[in-house]
This record gives structure tokens, sequence and C-alpha cells, in this order.
């Protein structure tokens, strides 16, 4: 065994950093105790094909990681571990059906596991099969209540499958689990971002305006915080302010479709059309299938006596809508 030097608090850290990081960028890592303790041990007491899996795994060389995982497997088709990172392996490898059968073989193997269950629902979620994600990721906050990536990842779930799972209270479940995470870190990445956009679901503007405050306070390189907190401004009939805030957006993500479209409700709450169809302009340009944009722009064309564009942007934005599931 070699020796651990850095603190249980900072491995904590680390661990969430690698977890957010693997969340926003929409890739697949593992995170099971079982995983962090044979990293740990020598590996003269694991099996050689597990640890080849392992690293071929970290270093994103998924093909290579199935094969090992695949022999790990065959040497010990019962190990909970093993079956784990073959799971994770064939998620990464977009092979979606495969991996839930063995990432759900290794929860039956090893169900208090509480991580498996974090990693079979961030998968599901992956997947957008939301309403399959909610039991599982309650159960890895059950198991664990101190993860707060499964809080995390929880209550984006329950905002994504209400409509599917009907449930009535879902932005309260979520605010729940956002509301435990911010007390327990107010650094948590994102989390006054997703608060804010829970209390203008709710109607709650200035909770709504508090939270994207100290998101931006915390991350001041947050664009979407930034766009969304230009876009309540804007609802809250201060324009004016909310350009500020929208102009910097637009230098720091100047490729953001999100970004010209909130641009040109604010210039056209300020009364500057030329500027707000500009920027309608630039935002379908950015994102041919940017539906509402479409729409915003032929609103403007039709109040800049356009009728033809006004009409051609409108019959743009039916077709998109039409094809939309």
């Amino acid at each position: 065994m070699r020796l651990i030097d850095e603190s249980a608090k900072e491995k904590k850290e680390k661990m969430l950093a690698l977890r957010m990081a693997c969340l926003f960028s929409g890739c697949f890592l593992f995170f099971s105790s079982d995983h962090e303790k044979i990293v740990l041990a020598s590996p003269l007491a694991q099996a050689a094909h597990y640890e080849e899996a392992l690293e071929k795994y970290r270093h994103k060389e998924y093909p290579a990681a199935l094969v090992a995982a695949r022999r790990a497997l065959d040497e010990d088709g019962n190990n909970a571990a093993y079956r784990h990172i073959y799971g994770l392996t064939l998620a990464a490898l977009q092979q979606f059906r495969e991996a839930e059968e063995n990432l759900q073989k290794a929860i039956a193997l090893k169900p208090a596991e509480a991580n498996f269950h974090y990693d079979f629902g961030y998968v599901l979620y992956q997947e957008k099969k939301y309403d399959q994600a909610v039991p599982v990721l309650k159960r890895a906050v059950e198991l664990d209540g101190e993860n707060l990536m499964a809080r995390f990842l929880l209550g984006r779930t329950y905002v994504s499958s209400h409509r599917s799972l009907l449930i009535g209270n879902f932005s309260q479940l979520a605010l729940e689990q956002f509301k435990f995470i911010a007390k327990k870190n107010p650094l948590f990445p994102s989390v006054h971002l997703h608060l804010a956009r829970i209390y203008s679901n709710n109607g709650d503007e200035e909770k709504a305006l508090q939270e994207l405050t100290t998101e931006l306070e915390l991350f001041a390189k947050d664009t979407q915080a930034r766009v969304e907190l230009g876009e309540l401004l804007v609802k809250m009939g201060q324009s004016e302010k909310a350009l500020e805030y929208l102009i910097q957006a637009q230098k720091e993500a100047p490729g953001m479709p999100l970004v010209h479209y909130t641009l040109a409700k604010a210039y056209r709450a300020t009364a500057q059309r030329t500027e707000a169809i500009r920027a309608a302009q630039k935002c379908v340009e950015l994102d041919p299938d940017f539906a509402d944009g479409h729409y915003l722009l032929g609103q403007l064309y039709q109040e800049a006596s356009q009728p033809e564009l006004a009409r051609r942007e409108m019959e743009v934005f039916q077709e998109i809508k039409q094809r939309e599931p």
C-alpha cells in the first residue's frame, strides 16, 4: 500500500471537482468508493485486467478499456467493481442498453454502494431518461446524504422530469436539494444559478435576482448566469441595467446564440430596434434551428414594417416547431 498524504477534505474536494467537470462536459466518469480503494491499493493485490481497464478509462481510451474490463469480468463475473467499470465504459461508447444492464447488475451485487446508484442515475440522465433517473438518484441520496453531486443531479432531474412524471411539486423537491447544497457548500458551482431558475419560475423575482447576483460574485466568468440575470432584469423592467450584463456576456461568448437572443429582447425593451434586429439576426445565424430566435426576429420585422421578412421568419418558426418531438 502506498501512503496517502492528502487529507480526507482535500480528497473530497478533488472528487467534487472531477464530478462537476464530468457533469458539465457530458463525459462519463466513475466515483465509486470501491474504485477509489482499488486505485490506492497495491497493484499486486488487484486483477491485472481490471487495473488496465481503470487506466484506459481514465485516459478516455474506451475501446481498450472495454476489452480489459470484459477480460476482468471473464475472471470474476460476480465482482461488483468489475461489472461497474464495464457498464460505465459501455456508456462512454454510447452502448447504453448494455451499459444499463451491467450497472444494474453492479448495484444488485452491492446495493449499499451509494455511488453505484449515482453513476447509474447519471447515465440515465445523460440519456434523458429523467423519469427513470429520479428513483435511482433518490436512492443514491438516501444512502449518502453528503453526496452533493447526487443531490445536484437529483434536483436537475426533478425539473427535467416533471412533465413525464406529472410531479406537481417538482419545484419544491428540486429546491430542497439545491438549498441543502447551498447551505452545505455555498461555493458549489451553479447551485445559485439553479436556485435562481426555480425562484424565477415560481415568480419570486427578488430571490432569483439575489441568487444570480451571488452566482456571479462567486463565479465572475459564468456567462450563462450573466445572460439569465440580464433576462430577469428585462422582465423586472430594468432593461438598461440588463444591457450592461448582456453586452459583457456578448464579449465573453460571442458565439453563444442565447446571448444574442437575450440582447435582442433587451434592445427591443429599450426601443433600440436596429440593434435588436441585428442581435436577433446573429442569433439565428449562429443557430438556424433556434425557433424562438426566428419568432422574435419575425416580431421585430413586423414592428419595423417589413411584413415579408416577418412572414418568412414566422414560417421558419413553424417549420422548426413541427419538427420537434
